[in-house]
């Protein structure tokens, strides 16, 4: 799909980091959010130099493999956004 090229991909995702405020606004999701950032700080103090290598690469590909779900949400909130306010 041409949603997941790069040049697509890489707009999508710096418009929805954009939009990050929105999520901020959730107590939920800042507390989870938190949560996370201390618990990966925390993990990778006590990994070793060869487990902080394999531990940065899951994170970077965690990060990538998300841009292609924010640019999945984009492109069905855009299908689908008239039927969001029915639920």
């Amino acid at each position: 799909m041409e949603i997941f090229n790069d040049d697509s991909k890489e707009f999508i995702n710096a418009f929805v980091e954009e939009k990050i405020s929105v999520l901020r606004e959730n107590s939920d999701f800042n507390q989870k959010s938190i949560r996370l950032s201390d618990a990966m700080d925390e993990l990778e103090k006590t990994l070793s130099e060869s487990q902080k290598d394999l531990f940065d690469e899951i994170v970077k590909l965690f990060y990538q493999t998300e841009e292609y779900y924010f640019a999945l949400s984009y492109s069905l909130g855009v299908k689908y956004g008239n039927n969001l306010h029915k639920l």
